[in-house]
């Protein structure tokens, strides 16, 4: 294996990691998840996104844990080893060869090193024969068999968690309606609209709280947007309208990227 570059971290592995490969097995074909050892499956997964990680549960043998993108420097248990059991690159590995922007770079060198190295499951947009560890993310087989929106990677996640029988969710990070505008509107969107199919199916969703908000009672609650609000419409009127202006003023006030 090549030397990581000063950008990277070497990566060692945590033993919590879930020891599995993705290949042929018995129910989806060519994208199962096949555990080397069955008795180690987990009932529970955490979705862990870049926007905070005091919550997520890496040194937790409980969970199973799925990162992103170029989030490998953070992804870790409390000895720094590697501690995501699967990887997620949703974006365009190669450059454009046709279209309105040929020739298009996304990746960077670091990222491209990365999903050439990345030591567990990956899941990318087109083939990589480079890692033999890498498995084109199969979008027609969830997009046929559930409902075709997906507007980012955790929107994936989610359905294939409930798709592989996971017991209960937990979403970390995803910080979507502090980000850019993309996030806080399309992808957030998305985000609620699984997780509110998994729950209406009977998959447990774990929200880990955010910040305190003050509500009518004199009390605190935590803000965390993602299927919740602190107030509700209409019978805590004003104390929700007075929320709500105030976190819309935030946009005006903020000079976010779409």
């Amino acid at each position: 294996m090549p030397t990581p570059s000063p950008a990277i971290t070497p990566y060692v592995v945590s033993p919590n990691v879930a020891d599995l490969v993705i290949g042929r097995g018995i129910h989806h074909a060519f994208h199962d998840a096949l555990y080397r050892d069955e008795t180690k499956r987990r009932t529970k997964v955490a979705i862990c996104g870049s926007g905070g990680v005091r919550a997520m549960p890496w040194d937790d043998p409980e969970w199973e844990c799925w990162a992103i993108n170029n989030f490998w420097e953070t992804a870790r248990d409390n000895k720094g080893r590697l501690a995501a059991s699967r990887w997620w690159e949703q974006h365009q590995i190669f450059p454009d060869t046709t279209g309105p922007r040929v020739g298009h770079i996304i990746q960077n060198d670091n990222d491209m090193q990365w999903i050439r190295e990345c030591p567990v499951p990956i899941y990318t947009t087109e083939p990589f024969p480079d890692n033999p560890r890498a498995v084109v993310w199969p979008v027609e087989y969830y997009a046929r068999k559930y409902r075709d929106y997906f507007t980012c990677t955790f929107a994936y996640q989610i359905c294939q968690a409930y798709d592989e029988g996971f017991k209960e969710i937990m979403v970390c990070g995803l910080e979507l309606l502090n980000g850019t505008k993309r996030e806080a509107t399309v992808e957030s969107s998305c985000v609620n609209y699984w997780l509110g199919f998994v729950e209406g199916r009977g998959m447990k969703v774990t929200i880990p709280p955010r910040r305190a908000v003050h509500t009518r009672d004199g009390s605190y609650i935590e803000e965390q947007f993602l299927l919740t609000h602190p107030y509700r419409y209409g019978h805590d009127y004003w104390f929700e309208s007075d929320f709500v202006k105030e976190y819309v003023s935030r946009w005006d006030e903020r000079k976010i990227a779409v």
